[in-house]
Protein backbone atom coordinates (compact mmCIF):
# COMPACT_ATOMS: atom_id res chain seq x y z
CA UNK A 1 0.00 0.00 0.00
CA UNK A 2 1.41 3.37 -1.01
CA UNK A 3 1.83 6.12 1.56
CA UNK A 4 -0.68 8.41 -0.17
CA UNK A 5 -3.35 5.68 0.02
CA UNK A 6 -2.67 5.04 3.70
CA UNK A 7 -2.82 8.77 4.44
CA UNK A 8 -6.17 9.03 2.68
CA UNK A 9 -7.55 6.17 4.80
CA UNK A 10 -6.34 7.84 8.00
CA UNK A 11 -7.76 11.23 7.01
CA UNK A 12 -11.12 9.64 6.23
CA UNK A 13 -11.21 7.94 9.62
CA UNK A 14 -10.21 11.14 11.42
CA UNK A 15 -13.02 12.98 9.65
CA UNK A 16 -15.51 10.50 11.12
CA UNK A 17 -14.22 11.48 14.56
CA UNK A 18 -14.68 15.18 13.83
CA UNK A 19 -11.00 15.91 13.14
CA UNK A 20 -9.94 17.71 9.96
CA UNK A 21 -6.39 17.49 8.64
CA UNK A 22 -5.32 20.93 7.42
CA UNK A 23 -2.98 20.58 4.44
CA UNK A 24 -0.67 23.39 3.37
CA UNK A 25 0.03 24.31 6.99
CA UNK A 26 3.43 24.51 8.68
CA UNK A 27 4.74 25.20 12.17
CA UNK A 28 6.55 28.53 12.55
CA UNK A 29 7.30 28.72 16.27
CA UNK A 30 5.98 27.99 19.75
CA UNK A 31 6.36 28.87 23.41
CA UNK A 32 5.11 26.96 26.43
CA UNK A 33 4.48 27.38 30.12
CA UNK A 34 2.97 25.20 32.84
CA UNK A 35 -0.57 25.79 31.50
CA UNK A 36 -0.44 25.63 27.69
CA UNK A 37 1.53 25.82 24.43
CA UNK A 38 1.21 28.92 22.25
CA UNK A 39 1.80 28.05 18.62
CA UNK A 40 2.31 30.17 15.52
CA UNK A 41 1.45 28.41 12.25
CA UNK A 42 1.48 29.54 8.62
CA UNK A 43 -1.20 28.54 6.12
CA UNK A 44 -0.98 28.71 2.34
CA UNK A 45 -3.71 30.81 0.70
CA UNK A 46 -4.46 30.33 -2.99
CA UNK A 47 -2.05 29.31 -5.73
CA UNK A 48 0.28 32.30 -5.49
CA UNK A 49 2.19 30.91 -2.51
CA UNK A 50 0.93 33.55 -0.09
CA UNK A 51 1.07 32.53 3.57
CA UNK A 52 -1.11 33.76 6.41
CA UNK A 53 0.12 33.34 9.98
CA UNK A 54 -2.20 32.28 12.76
CA UNK A 55 -1.74 32.05 16.54
CA UNK A 56 -3.36 29.18 18.41
CA UNK A 57 -3.26 27.96 22.00
CA UNK A 58 -3.27 24.25 22.82
CA UNK A 59 -2.82 22.10 25.90
CA UNK A 60 -0.19 19.88 24.25
CA UNK A 61 1.78 19.83 21.01
CA UNK A 62 2.95 16.65 19.25
CA UNK A 63 5.46 17.14 16.45
CA UNK A 64 5.14 14.37 13.87
CA UNK A 65 6.87 16.59 11.32
CA UNK A 66 9.49 14.24 9.92
CA UNK A 67 13.26 13.98 9.90
CA UNK A 68 13.68 17.74 9.39
CA UNK A 69 11.33 18.40 12.30
CA UNK A 70 10.88 22.05 13.22
CA UNK A 71 9.47 20.91 16.56
CA UNK A 72 12.60 18.95 17.43
CA UNK A 73 14.95 21.75 16.40
CA UNK A 74 13.09 24.44 18.35
CA UNK A 75 12.95 22.19 21.42
CA UNK A 76 16.73 21.96 21.23
CA UNK A 77 16.79 18.16 21.26
CA UNK A 78 19.91 16.44 20.00
CA UNK A 79 19.66 14.23 16.90
CA UNK A 80 22.96 12.41 16.95
CA UNK A 81 23.97 9.86 14.35
CA UNK A 82 25.32 9.52 10.84
CA UNK A 83 24.31 10.00 7.23
CA UNK A 84 25.39 7.21 4.86
CA UNK A 85 26.53 9.25 1.87
CA UNK A 86 27.81 6.19 -0.02
CA UNK A 87 24.63 4.14 0.34
CA UNK A 88 22.79 6.17 -2.26
CA UNK A 89 19.28 5.16 -3.35
CA UNK A 90 16.95 6.37 -6.08
CA UNK A 91 13.26 5.58 -5.73
CA UNK A 92 10.03 6.60 -7.37
CA UNK A 93 6.82 5.72 -9.20
CA UNK A 94 6.84 4.85 -12.89
CA UNK A 95 4.60 3.43 -15.60
CA UNK A 96 6.45 0.57 -17.19
CA UNK A 97 5.89 -2.25 -19.65
CA UNK A 98 8.16 -5.27 -19.37
CA UNK A 99 7.39 -8.27 -21.55
CA UNK A 100 6.90 -11.43 -19.50
CA UNK A 101 7.07 -9.70 -16.09
CA UNK A 102 4.09 -10.74 -13.91
CA UNK A 103 2.38 -8.38 -11.50
CA UNK A 104 1.96 -10.89 -8.70
CA UNK A 105 5.48 -10.54 -7.30
CA UNK A 106 8.06 -8.02 -6.21
CA UNK A 107 10.95 -8.35 -8.67
CA UNK A 108 14.66 -7.96 -7.94
CA UNK A 109 17.30 -7.67 -10.67
CA UNK A 110 20.99 -7.85 -9.73
CA UNK A 111 22.77 -7.67 -6.38
CA UNK A 112 23.26 -4.67 -4.14
CA UNK A 113 27.04 -5.08 -4.19
CA UNK A 114 26.84 -4.38 -7.93
CA UNK A 115 23.81 -2.89 -9.70
CA UNK A 116 20.31 -3.62 -8.43
CA UNK A 117 16.82 -2.49 -9.36
CA UNK A 118 13.64 -3.57 -7.58
CA UNK A 119 10.17 -3.32 -9.08
CA UNK A 120 7.01 -3.60 -7.01
CA UNK A 121 3.71 -3.64 -8.90
CA UNK A 122 1.11 -1.22 -7.58
CA UNK A 123 -2.30 -0.87 -9.16
CA UNK A 124 -2.73 2.42 -7.33
CA UNK A 125 -0.65 3.96 -10.13
CA UNK A 126 -2.46 2.08 -12.91
CA UNK A 127 -2.30 -1.36 -14.48
CA UNK A 128 1.26 -0.60 -15.60
CA UNK A 129 2.30 1.17 -12.39
CA UNK A 130 5.44 0.17 -10.50
CA UNK A 131 7.39 1.43 -7.52
CA UNK A 132 11.06 1.39 -8.47
CA UNK A 133 14.17 1.32 -6.29
CA UNK A 134 17.71 1.61 -7.64
CA UNK A 135 21.04 1.15 -5.88
CA UNK A 136 24.55 0.45 -7.07
CA UNK A 137 27.92 -0.50 -5.71
CA UNK A 138 29.57 0.27 -9.04
CA UNK A 139 27.74 3.21 -10.58
CA UNK A 140 27.46 6.81 -9.45
CA UNK A 141 23.71 7.51 -9.30
CA UNK A 142 23.93 11.11 -8.10
CA UNK A 143 21.85 13.45 -10.23
CA UNK A 144 19.80 10.61 -11.72
CA UNK A 145 16.58 11.89 -10.16
CA UNK A 146 16.99 15.19 -12.02
CA UNK A 147 17.79 13.66 -15.43
CA UNK A 148 14.83 11.69 -16.77
CA UNK A 149 16.65 10.51 -19.89
CA UNK A 150 19.54 9.13 -17.83
CA UNK A 151 17.05 7.56 -15.38
CA UNK A 152 15.20 5.74 -18.16
CA UNK A 153 18.51 4.51 -19.59
CA UNK A 154 19.59 3.29 -16.15
CA UNK A 155 16.32 1.41 -15.60
CA UNK A 156 16.68 -0.39 -18.92
CA UNK A 157 20.35 -1.21 -18.32
CA UNK A 158 19.79 -2.55 -14.81
CA UNK A 159 16.84 -4.74 -15.85
CA UNK A 160 18.88 -5.99 -18.78
CA UNK A 161 16.02 -7.02 -21.10
CA UNK A 162 16.76 -4.58 -23.90
CA UNK A 163 13.79 -3.50 -26.03
CA UNK A 164 11.41 -5.61 -23.92
CA UNK A 165 11.51 -2.74 -21.40
CA UNK A 166 9.43 0.36 -22.15
CA UNK A 167 9.32 3.23 -19.65
CA UNK A 168 6.07 5.03 -20.46
CA UNK A 169 6.14 7.70 -17.74
CA UNK A 170 8.23 8.79 -14.77
CA UNK A 171 5.57 9.97 -12.32
CA UNK A 172 7.79 10.77 -9.35
CA UNK A 173 11.41 10.15 -8.39
CA UNK A 174 13.65 11.13 -5.49
CA UNK A 175 17.15 10.55 -4.14
CA UNK A 176 17.67 9.10 -0.68
CA UNK A 177 20.63 8.76 1.66
CA UNK A 178 19.96 6.73 4.82
CA UNK A 179 20.19 8.65 8.08
CA UNK A 180 20.74 6.76 11.32
CA UNK A 181 19.87 9.16 14.14
CA UNK A 182 18.04 9.32 17.47
CA UNK A 183 16.96 12.08 19.85
CA UNK A 184 18.11 12.19 23.46
CA UNK A 185 14.50 12.39 24.68
CA UNK A 186 11.03 12.40 23.14
CA UNK A 187 9.69 15.60 24.65
CA UNK A 188 10.06 18.62 26.88
CA UNK A 189 7.24 19.90 29.08
CA UNK A 190 4.01 19.92 27.09
CA UNK A 191 5.65 19.30 23.72
CA UNK A 192 6.50 15.87 22.32
CA UNK A 193 7.78 14.38 19.07
CA UNK A 194 7.20 11.02 17.44
CA UNK A 195 8.04 9.08 14.30
CA UNK A 196 10.77 10.33 11.97
CA UNK A 197 11.01 13.52 14.00
CA UNK A 198 12.45 11.42 16.83
CA UNK A 199 14.36 8.73 14.97
CA UNK A 200 15.72 8.13 11.49
CA UNK A 201 17.03 4.84 10.19
CA UNK A 202 17.60 2.71 7.14
CA UNK A 203 14.46 1.33 5.48
CA UNK A 204 16.07 -2.13 5.71
CA UNK A 205 13.71 -4.33 7.69
CA UNK A 206 10.67 -2.12 7.20
CA UNK A 207 10.39 -1.00 10.84
CA UNK A 208 9.66 2.68 10.25
CA UNK A 209 5.88 2.96 9.96
CA UNK A 210 5.05 0.58 12.80
CA UNK A 211 7.65 2.20 15.07
CA UNK A 212 6.11 5.60 14.42
CA UNK A 213 2.58 4.34 15.08
CA UNK A 214 3.79 2.78 18.34
CA UNK A 215 5.27 6.15 19.35
CA UNK A 216 1.95 7.87 18.70
CA UNK A 217 -0.07 5.23 20.54
CA UNK A 218 2.22 5.32 23.57
CA UNK A 219 1.95 9.06 24.08
CA UNK A 220 -1.70 9.40 23.01
CA UNK A 221 -3.41 7.46 25.81
CA UNK A 222 -1.16 9.07 28.40
CA UNK A 223 -1.87 12.60 27.21
CA UNK A 224 -5.60 11.77 27.15
CA UNK A 225 -5.56 10.76 30.83
CA UNK A 226 -3.45 13.72 31.94
CA UNK A 227 -5.49 16.20 29.88
CA UNK A 228 -8.70 14.95 31.52
CA UNK A 229 -7.14 15.32 34.96
CA UNK A 230 -7.20 11.58 35.56
CA UNK A 231 -3.43 11.03 35.79
CA UNK A 232 -0.52 13.14 37.05
CA UNK A 233 1.73 14.90 34.53
CA UNK A 234 4.57 12.60 35.58
CA UNK A 235 2.90 9.84 33.54
CA UNK A 236 4.09 11.64 30.40
CA UNK A 237 7.71 11.11 31.44
CA UNK A 238 7.26 7.40 30.78
CA UNK A 239 6.89 8.10 27.04
CA UNK A 240 10.65 8.62 26.71
CA UNK A 241 11.41 5.95 29.32
CA UNK A 242 9.46 3.31 27.39
CA UNK A 243 10.15 4.25 23.77
CA UNK A 244 13.83 5.24 23.85
CA UNK A 245 15.15 1.71 24.59
CA UNK A 246 12.91 0.22 21.89
CA UNK A 247 14.11 2.62 19.20
CA UNK A 248 17.73 2.29 20.32
CA UNK A 249 17.62 -1.47 19.76
CA UNK A 250 15.72 -1.05 16.50
CA UNK A 251 18.40 1.28 15.16
CA UNK A 252 21.05 -1.26 16.09
CA UNK A 253 19.71 -4.21 14.17
CA UNK A 254 18.31 -2.26 11.20
CA UNK A 255 21.75 -0.69 10.79
CA UNK A 256 23.33 -4.14 10.89
CA UNK A 257 20.86 -5.32 8.27
CA UNK A 258 21.56 -2.22 6.20
CA UNK A 259 25.29 -2.91 6.36
CA UNK A 260 24.75 -6.46 5.12
CA UNK A 261 22.48 -5.27 2.34
CA UNK A 262 24.71 -2.44 1.14
CA UNK A 263 28.02 -4.24 1.33
CA UNK A 264 30.15 -2.48 -1.27
CA UNK A 265 33.45 -3.35 0.38
CA UNK A 266 34.77 -5.33 -2.56
CA UNK A 267 33.61 -3.02 -5.35
CA UNK A 268 34.79 0.39 -6.48
CA UNK A 269 32.25 2.91 -7.70
CA UNK A 270 32.75 4.03 -11.29
CA UNK A 271 30.99 6.80 -13.19
CA UNK A 272 28.49 5.77 -15.84
CA UNK A 273 30.10 5.92 -19.29
CA UNK A 274 28.58 7.72 -22.26
CA UNK A 275 27.61 4.35 -23.73
CA UNK A 276 25.62 3.45 -20.64
CA UNK A 277 27.96 0.60 -19.68
CA UNK A 278 29.00 0.18 -16.05
CA UNK A 279 31.42 -1.89 -14.05
CA UNK A 280 28.57 -4.14 -12.91
CA UNK A 281 30.07 -6.98 -14.91
CA UNK A 282 32.79 -7.35 -12.29
CA UNK A 283 32.67 -10.74 -10.65
CA UNK A 284 31.51 -10.16 -7.08
CA UNK A 285 30.17 -12.92 -4.88
CA UNK A 286 26.44 -12.26 -4.41
CA UNK A 287 25.43 -11.39 -0.89
CA UNK A 288 21.69 -11.40 -1.55
CA UNK A 289 20.72 -14.44 0.50
CA UNK A 290 22.64 -13.22 3.53
CA UNK A 291 21.39 -9.64 3.25
CA UNK A 292 17.75 -10.65 2.87
CA UNK A 293 17.71 -12.95 5.90
CA UNK A 294 15.14 -11.77 8.45
CA UNK A 295 14.40 -12.89 11.98
CA UNK A 296 11.39 -12.79 14.26
CA UNK A 297 12.39 -9.37 15.55
CA UNK A 298 11.12 -7.89 12.30
CA UNK A 299 7.57 -8.95 13.24
CA UNK A 300 7.77 -6.51 16.19
CA UNK A 301 5.67 -8.84 18.35
CA UNK A 302 8.46 -8.93 20.92
CA UNK A 303 8.62 -5.16 21.40
CA UNK A 304 8.06 -4.59 25.11
CA UNK A 305 8.23 -2.20 28.05
CA UNK A 306 9.28 -4.76 30.65
CA UNK A 307 11.76 -2.29 32.16
CA UNK A 308 9.14 0.46 32.56
CA UNK A 309 8.60 1.84 36.07
CA UNK A 310 4.81 1.74 35.66
CA UNK A 311 4.43 -1.98 34.90
CA UNK A 312 4.01 -4.46 37.75
CA UNK A 313 4.71 -8.20 37.56
CA UNK A 314 4.36 -10.39 40.65
CA UNK A 315 4.98 -13.55 38.62
CA UNK A 316 8.25 -12.52 36.95
CA UNK A 317 11.19 -14.79 37.79
CA UNK A 318 13.48 -13.44 40.50
CA UNK A 319 17.23 -13.84 39.87
CA UNK A 320 18.97 -15.93 42.52
CA UNK A 321 21.84 -13.45 42.74
CA UNK A 322 19.48 -10.63 43.66
CA UNK A 323 20.75 -8.51 40.79
CA UNK A 324 18.27 -6.38 38.89
CA UNK A 325 17.04 -7.97 35.65
CA UNK A 326 17.22 -5.86 32.49
CA UNK A 327 15.24 -7.11 29.50
CA UNK A 328 15.80 -6.53 25.81
CA UNK A 329 13.19 -3.99 24.66
CA UNK A 330 13.03 -5.63 21.24
CA UNK A 331 13.08 -9.21 22.49
CA UNK A 332 11.95 -12.28 20.62
CA UNK A 333 8.59 -13.83 21.49
CA UNK A 334 8.82 -17.06 23.47
CA UNK A 335 6.02 -19.57 23.80
CA UNK A 336 4.93 -19.97 27.39
CA UNK A 337 6.38 -16.62 28.48
CA UNK A 338 4.35 -13.47 29.17
CA UNK A 339 5.61 -10.64 31.35
CA UNK A 340 4.20 -7.27 32.29
CA UNK A 341 5.24 -4.83 29.57
CA UNK A 342 4.67 -7.33 26.75
CA UNK A 343 2.16 -6.99 23.95
CA UNK A 344 -1.12 -8.49 25.17
CA UNK A 345 -1.90 -11.56 23.03
CA UNK A 346 -5.20 -12.26 21.36
CA UNK A 347 -7.36 -15.23 22.35
CA UNK A 348 -10.47 -16.32 20.42
CA UNK A 349 -13.30 -18.53 21.61
CA UNK A 350 -14.34 -16.66 24.76
CA UNK A 351 -17.96 -17.55 25.48
CA UNK A 352 -20.11 -15.10 27.54
CA UNK A 353 -21.96 -16.72 30.44
CA UNK A 354 -22.71 -13.70 32.64
CA UNK A 355 -23.17 -10.09 31.60
CA UNK A 356 -22.32 -7.25 34.02
CA UNK A 357 -24.64 -6.60 37.00
CA UNK A 358 -26.23 -10.04 36.99
CA UNK A 359 -26.12 -12.13 40.14
CA UNK A 360 -26.37 -15.44 38.29
CA UNK A 361 -27.14 -16.97 34.96
CA UNK A 362 -27.88 -20.28 33.36
CA UNK A 363 -25.91 -21.61 30.43
CA UNK A 364 -28.11 -22.42 27.48
CA UNK A 365 -27.95 -25.80 25.80
CA UNK A 366 -26.69 -24.00 22.72
CA UNK A 367 -23.74 -22.66 24.66
CA UNK A 368 -22.95 -26.12 25.98
CA UNK A 369 -23.14 -27.84 22.63
CA UNK A 370 -21.50 -25.10 20.60
CA UNK A 371 -19.42 -22.85 22.82
CA UNK A 372 -18.07 -20.88 19.85
CA UNK A 373 -21.53 -19.54 18.99
CA UNK A 374 -21.69 -15.90 20.00
CA UNK A 375 -18.11 -16.01 21.26
CA UNK A 376 -15.77 -13.04 21.48
CA UNK A 377 -11.99 -12.60 21.61
CA UNK A 378 -9.47 -10.57 23.58
CA UNK A 379 -8.83 -8.06 20.80
CA UNK A 380 -12.55 -7.23 20.73
CA UNK A 381 -12.48 -6.53 24.48
CA UNK A 382 -9.49 -4.19 24.52
CA UNK A 383 -9.94 -0.54 23.53
CA UNK A 384 -8.02 2.73 23.46
CA UNK A 385 -10.54 4.31 25.80
CA UNK A 386 -10.06 2.11 28.86
CA UNK A 387 -7.88 -0.27 30.80
CA UNK A 388 -9.03 -3.88 30.89
CA UNK A 389 -8.75 -5.92 34.08
CA UNK A 390 -8.85 -9.66 33.35
CA UNK A 391 -9.38 -11.96 36.33
CA UNK A 392 -8.46 -15.57 35.57
CA UNK A 393 -10.10 -17.78 38.20
CA UNK A 394 -11.24 -21.40 38.51
CA UNK A 395 -14.65 -20.32 39.90
CA UNK A 396 -16.65 -17.22 40.78
CA UNK A 397 -17.03 -18.35 44.39
CA UNK A 398 -13.35 -17.75 45.08
CA UNK A 399 -13.06 -14.99 47.69
CA UNK A 400 -10.12 -13.44 45.85
CA UNK A 401 -12.38 -12.69 42.87
CA UNK A 402 -14.78 -10.80 45.11
CA UNK A 403 -11.89 -8.93 46.76
CA UNK A 404 -10.59 -7.68 43.42
CA UNK A 405 -14.05 -6.55 42.31
CA UNK A 406 -14.63 -4.74 45.62
CA UNK A 407 -11.26 -3.01 45.32
CA UNK A 408 -12.11 -1.84 41.78
CA UNK A 409 -15.52 -0.59 42.95
CA UNK A 410 -14.00 1.39 45.80
CA UNK A 411 -10.82 2.67 44.17
CA UNK A 412 -11.18 3.09 40.40
CA UNK A 413 -13.93 4.89 38.56
CA UNK A 414 -15.91 2.37 36.54
CA UNK A 415 -15.85 4.16 33.18
CA UNK A 416 -12.05 3.87 32.92
CA UNK A 417 -11.72 0.13 33.55
CA UNK A 418 -13.46 -2.78 31.86
CA UNK A 419 -13.74 -5.84 34.12
CA UNK A 420 -13.64 -9.35 32.74
CA UNK A 421 -13.58 -12.69 34.56
CA UNK A 422 -12.36 -15.69 32.56
CA UNK A 423 -13.13 -19.21 33.71
CA UNK A 424 -11.49 -22.33 32.27
CA UNK A 425 -13.63 -24.17 29.72
CA UNK A 426 -15.37 -25.80 28.14
CA UNK A 427 -18.83 -24.39 29.02
CA UNK A 428 -20.34 -27.88 29.25
CA UNK A 429 -18.07 -28.61 32.23
CA UNK A 430 -18.77 -25.47 34.26
CA UNK A 431 -20.95 -27.26 36.79
CA UNK A 432 -21.19 -24.92 39.80
CA UNK A 433 -18.24 -22.74 38.93
CA UNK A 434 -20.51 -19.84 37.95
CA UNK A 435 -22.35 -19.92 41.28
CA UNK A 436 -21.70 -17.14 43.80
CA UNK A 437 -20.71 -17.89 47.42
CA UNK A 438 -23.58 -18.94 49.65
CA UNK A 439 -25.48 -15.93 50.98
CA UNK A 440 -23.86 -13.51 48.50
CA UNK A 441 -26.68 -11.87 46.58
CA UNK A 442 -24.61 -9.05 45.12
CA UNK A 443 -24.50 -8.71 41.36
CA UNK A 444 -21.33 -9.57 39.47
CA UNK A 445 -20.19 -6.21 38.12
CA UNK A 446 -18.07 -7.80 35.42
CA UNK A 447 -18.37 -9.82 32.26
CA UNK A 448 -17.86 -13.52 32.82
CA UNK A 449 -16.44 -15.52 29.93
CA UNK A 450 -15.51 -19.15 29.50
CA UNK A 451 -12.26 -19.99 27.75
CA UNK A 452 -13.81 -22.48 25.33
CA UNK A 453 -10.63 -23.95 23.82
CA UNK A 454 -8.10 -22.75 26.37
CA UNK A 455 -6.49 -20.12 24.13
CA UNK A 456 -6.63 -17.39 26.79
CA UNK A 457 -5.16 -19.57 29.54
CA UNK A 458 -2.39 -20.70 27.21
CA UNK A 459 -1.60 -17.22 25.86
CA UNK A 460 -1.60 -15.61 29.31
CA UNK A 461 0.22 -18.57 30.90
CA UNK A 462 -2.45 -19.42 33.47
CA UNK A 463 -3.10 -22.85 34.99
CA UNK A 464 -6.74 -23.93 35.26
CA UNK A 465 -6.79 -23.82 39.07
CA UNK A 466 -4.73 -20.63 39.30
CA UNK A 467 -5.88 -17.10 40.05
CA UNK A 468 -4.07 -14.42 38.07
CA UNK A 469 -5.08 -10.80 37.47
CA UNK A 470 -3.88 -9.16 34.25
CA UNK A 471 -4.25 -5.47 33.42
CA UNK A 472 -4.11 -4.46 29.75
CA UNK A 473 -3.40 -0.81 29.02
CA UNK A 474 -5.24 1.24 26.37
CA UNK A 475 -2.30 0.70 23.99
CA UNK A 476 -2.66 -3.08 24.17
CA UNK A 477 0.35 -3.59 26.44
CA UNK A 478 0.19 -5.74 29.57
CA UNK A 479 0.49 -3.23 32.40
CA UNK A 480 0.32 -5.66 35.29
CA UNK A 481 0.29 -9.36 36.11
CA UNK A 482 -0.55 -9.70 39.79
CA UNK A 483 -1.99 -12.09 42.34
CA UNK A 484 -4.69 -9.84 43.74
CA UNK A 485 -5.63 -6.57 45.37
CA UNK A 486 -2.21 -5.37 46.56
CA UNK A 487 -0.55 -5.56 43.15
CA UNK A 488 -3.59 -4.10 41.45
CA UNK A 489 -3.61 -1.08 43.77
CA UNK A 490 0.09 -0.57 43.16
CA UNK A 491 -0.39 -0.55 39.38
CA UNK A 492 -3.33 1.87 39.32
CA UNK A 493 -1.67 4.26 41.75
CA UNK A 494 1.34 4.30 39.41
CA UNK A 495 -0.83 5.26 36.44
CA UNK A 496 -3.57 7.37 38.04
CA UNK A 497 -1.74 8.60 41.12
CA UNK A 498 -4.07 10.35 43.55
CA UNK A 499 -6.25 11.92 40.86
CA UNK A 500 -10.02 11.82 40.57
CA UNK A 501 -9.87 8.41 38.92
CA UNK A 502 -8.63 6.86 42.18
CA UNK A 503 -11.44 7.16 44.67
CA UNK A 504 -10.67 7.80 48.32
CA UNK A 505 -11.40 4.65 50.24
Amino acid sequence: MGQHVLEAILREHLAKLGCTVELGTRLVSFTQDEKCVRVKIAKHRGDDGEEVEEDIEVAYLIGADGAKSVTRKQLGLTFLGTTREDDFLVGGDIRLEVKGLDRDHWHWFGTVSQDVITLRPTNELGKDGWQVGISSGTTDLKGLARDEEALVSCIKDFIGLGDDVKVKEVMWVSEFRPNIRLVNKFGVGRIFICGDAAHAHSPAGGQGLNSSVQDALNIAWKIALVYKGLSPASLLDTYTIERLPVITEMLGFTTELHNRTFDHSSVERTPRSTSGETASSKQVKPNLEHSMRRGEKMYMLGVNYRNSPIVIDEFAPTPTSGAEVTYSAYGDTQEGVLLAGDRAPDAPGLVPVISPNRASCSISSGSQSNGMAGSTRMFDIFALTHHTVIIFAPALADTQVRSVLVMLDQSVRKEFVRRVIILPGPPSELDGRVEMPSGDDQAIDAEVLVDQAGHAHQGYVVEKQEIKVVVVRPDGVVGAIVRGVTGLEQYFEGVFGKTECMRTR
